[in-house]
Parts: structure tokens; sequence; C-alpha cells
């Protein structure tokens, strides 16, 4: 039945697109747009498969390897496709399978479509197995590994019927699990805006430089660009919105940013720098729940806001459960003023401190050391 779905969702989103431009021609030279053919046939979810099997692969013989058919019979589906969308899908020449520019647009709703079925497998596995009552959240490790786990516990406080599914993602990972339905609530950076979700402020603390308590900047109180000309540096993945903010502020100065090694997970980031290499930039919320890590955050000036939000998708109504869930990840944020907690009698007093930092004003120790966590600790 899901795949009978799939093949019929096929053909109407093809046929809706129409692409005006697209031309069929048969031996006879009879010519008329392809999405009046799409209208009067039904793709086979057997053909779809060969095609795609083919776009993975690279061959036909490939692709019947993968299929456990023979390649003879992967060519006939692929031509009775061909047929029945009414555009060639390859230029065969020398033996080989060239995709055409009809067949990538094609082969864009193909993915799309399969991903779609890959979804509807794992929801109907949870459903299956732990029942109608999961909630399922995903978030980038920035936000700290504690907050997720005093937000799991209370909300399984007050709904201790209902299951709850946490997964560590990198940004990107996160928004495309919430835009395509695959968790419930997301929290990260948001790079761009996704249409569909719908977001709202989940921090907003200011960038902390993170580096070995033996590293030769660890002396002083302030980080400035300055100090980071020709530093080893340890970053984000390019699309991270942090990182180029810091790479713009470098070259509009006239420092060298050197990146030396990058990561779009924090703990690996934080690994690397407490290691001894290099120093990078950070969400001073990171670092709670690593335990003994053996590095030290100074406060960075220009201020370099670290904002995570939390965030769902907009055209579906949140049950109360995911309400729910939202609510206690927004009450497990740090205890500080910017983020007061409705329980103040849970953890977070470390990563008070930590968020704390960001400024002189803020707090100071009176020995010049603004925030320093190591394995003595």
């Amino acid at each position: 039945m899901i795949l009978t779905i799939i093949a019929e969702r096929l053909t109407n989103s093809l046929a809706e697109r129409s692409l005006g431009a697209l031309q069929w021609k048969s031996n006879s030279d009879f010519t008329r747009p392809y999405y009046q053919i799409l209208y009067r046939a039904t793709m086979n979810i057997r053909q779809i498969e060969a095609f795609r099997a083919i776009m993975i692969s690279g061959s036909a013989s490939r692709a019947a390897e993968s299929m456990g058919i023979t390649q003879p019979a992967v060519s006939r589906l692929v031509s009775e496709l061909e047929k029945t969308i009414g555009f060639p899908l390859f230029d065969r020449t020398r033996g080989r399978l060239e995709p055409t520019p009809q067949c990538r647009l094609f082969y864009t709703d193909v993915e799309r479509t399969f991903v779609g079925l890959e979804v509807l497998k794992h929801t109907a596995s949870q459903i299956r197995e732990r029942g109608p009552g999961i909630v399922r959240i995903a978030n980038m490790p920035g936000i700290g590994l504690p907050i997720v786990s005093r937000a799991v516990t209370a909300f399984r406080q007050m709904h201790p019927e209902v299951s709850v599914a946490a997964q560590l993602m990198s940004t990107a990972e996160v928004w495309t699990a919430v835009a395509t339905g695959q968790v419930d609530i997301g929290v990260a950076p948001k790079e761009t805006d996704i249409v569909g979700i719908e977001y709202q402020p989940f921090s907003g603390d200011a960038a902390m430089c993170a580096m070995s308590p033996r590293h030769r900047l660890a002396s002083k109180d302030v980080i400035t660009p300055a100090d980071l000309h020709e530093v080893e540096y340890v970053a984000h993945t390019p699309a991270a919105r942090l990182r180029r903010a810091l790479a713009d502020l470098m070259e509009a100065e006239g420092y060298k940013f050197n990146v030396i090694a990058e990561s779009p997970m924090c703990m690996t980031l934080l690994s690397i720098i407490s290691a001894g290499v290099g120093v990078g930039l950070v969400n001073p919320m990171s670092v709670e729940g690593l335990g003994n890590i053996d590095l030290v955050l100074r406060p960075f000036r220009p201020v370099m806001p670290c904002n995570f939000f939390l965030g769902y998708r907009a055209d579906s109504r949140q049950s109360r459960f995911v309400r729910s869930m939202a609510t206690c990840l927004l009450d497990a944020r740090p205890q500080t003023a910017a983020y007061p907690r409705s329980d103040q009698s849970s953890g977070g007093t470390r990563s008070a401190r930590m968020a704390a930092a960001g400024s002189r004003e803020d707090r100071d120790t009176g020995d010049g050391q603004v925030l320093g966590l190591s394995s003595s600790r």
C-alpha cells in the first residue's frame, strides 16, 4: 500500500510541477507536454526502484546486483518507466548511461519521496515498540548534556506513561529532522530560517574562548582578535554562524584566522582543545556535564553571541506532551538571571557560573582567573 502511494505521489508531484519547457517526442514525431502523459499513467514502484538503484550505483549492472535481478531486467524496467513518464532519463552512448537534465529533476523528487518512506518506517517502528505515547527531541551537544537530562527527568515525573527519544545531532541534522517530522522538538543554533519551522529563543550567551590551562593565552583575562592572530584555532564547520562571524572580524581587522581542525560537534571540539591543540570560541553552556575536562574559558571581546533556538514544525498542532517537553527544556537551562528556572532545587550550579562569566562586570574572582575548569577541580 505504501509503495503504491509513493508511485502515485511521484506521478502527481511531477504533473503539478509540469516544467513546461520539457517536451516528449516519440518515433512518430508526436509531441506534447510530458505532464499530460503523467496524468494518464501510474508508475510502477519496481520501475522507480530500478531507476533509483542506477542513480545511486552509477550503472545498470551494479543496480541489478543490488536489486538481485538481471541487468536486462533493470534496463527493461527503466525503459518502461521512460515510456510511462514521457521523457528520456538517460542518454545511452557506448554502453554507458548518462543522466539527462530531466532525469536529474525527476531524481530530486524520487529521493525526497524515499526519504519520506524512511520516516514512515521509523515512525511505524516507534509506534510498534513504544505505543503512541512518545516525544522525540534532537539537540546539538552545545546546549550541555545535563540540560537534556534535567528536562527528561522533569518530564517523566509529570508524564510517566510517555516515552522520550533523545538524539544528539549536528545543527544541520537537528533542523532537517524537525522539518521532516523525524523529531518533535529541536534545540540548536539557527544558521538559516527553514520554512515550516517555528523558532523561539533558547539561550543567548556570549561566546567564550576555550583553551588548555597550559596554553600561552590562558594567562590573559580577556581574549581579543589580536590575540588570535595566527594562533592555531579549532573551529565549528564553515556553515556555523559563529565561525563565519569570527572569520569576518579577523579579516576586517587584518588578522590571520588559522583554522587547523574543525568539527560540527562541540564535544569533539572541546576534547581536541583540552588535549592542548589550539583554542576555540564556544558556548559556555556546552561545557556543563563534560566532567573534569582540562580546559579554561576566557571572555572574548567584542561580544560574539551564541544564540540557540528551540524549534518545532509550525504546520502541525503540537500535542500537550510536546508542549510540556518544550517547557521542561526551557526550565532546565542553567540557573542564571537570564534563564530563571521554576525548579530552583536541581543542578546547574557550575553551568550558572560559566554562563555568568561572560564579562568582568558579571563576575570577578579577584585573582585574575575569570573561569577555570580543570582536572584538579
